[in-house]
């Protein structure tokens, strides 16, 4: 499939991400203050901070479901805040895994997984093939007719994580997934974001106030009151995608 102008080129090793000087407001509130960070391709990096730190505010603008007041967000060298057309960007070029899983009650799994490559327009046999092989990779093999209310809440965030990664995305960005789900479930999901990332390489970025994720991540980054306060290596090891 041909790539429009503003969809970030791929590789194996996922999208590099580049935050600079980066403020946020809402009206006269500031929520983000002079962030900086970069994230390198095939990285999993945990973004941690208590509710209201602005960490899912950042998330947002790094997939450009929003603009930054201030600086400069870079996604495989694309400037997210000057897209054009940035659903296109979206749809193409990141995954986003949240703590609601928001599938759609009444389509099956596999309808969920094959809905976002129906709107990039992928034939409806590849969708088909690509839905189950990734059902299968989730651990979900055999559940594609299975209706979400059928499944326990931590399958049903691994289907919201399929279908994050069904356009390929080389970019996930996940906000909670794990907020409203048990020890056992959230840890199952932590270890598929693991494995996801190592076997295919995807640049991976969660927010959580649980800082029981980190020792899951490459780094960890802690926002406090908007601001930036830590920067720790967890793991510090290279990530390529397995072939």
């Amino acid at each position: 499939m041909t790539q429009g102008p503003q969809s970030p080129s791929r590789s194996a090793t996922g999208a590099s991400v580049s935050v600079a000087g980066v403020s946020h407001a809402y009206g006269d509130v500031e929520v983000l203050h002079d962030v900086n960070f970069a994230v390198q391709p095939g990285e999993l990096v945990a973004l941690t901070g208590p509710s209201g730190s602005g960490k899912s505010t950042l998330l947002h603008l790094m997939g450009a479901l929003d603009r930054p007041t201030q600086g400069r967000i870079l996604v495989a060298d694309v400037d997210v805040g000057e897209l054009r057309r940035p659903a296109v960007f979206r749809r193409t070029s990141v995954g986003f895994v949240f703590q609601l899983h928001y599938l759609l009650p009444t389509l099956t799994v596999q309808q969920n997984v094959e809905l976002p490559m129906a709107a990039a327009r992928v034939p409806r046999h590849e969708r088909a093939a690509r839905a189950r092989a990734l059902l299968e990779e989730v651990g979900l093999w055999g559940r594609g007719r299975a209706l979400p209310s059928e499944l326990s809440g931590g399958e049903r965030q691994r289907v919201a994580l399929a279908r994050a990664l069904a356009n390929q995305p080389p970019l996930i960005l996940a906000d909670e997934p794990t907020g409203s789900l048990d020890s056992a479930a959230a840890d199952s999901v932590w270890r598929l974001l693991e494995d996801l990332r190592r076997r295919r390489g995807t640049t991976v970025v969660v927010a959580s106030h649980d800082r029981s994720l980190i020792p899951h991540a490459d780094r960890s980054l802690q926002l406090v009151e908007g601001r930036l306060s830590e920067v720790s290596a967890v793991q510090p090891r290279p990530c390529t995608a397995e072939r």
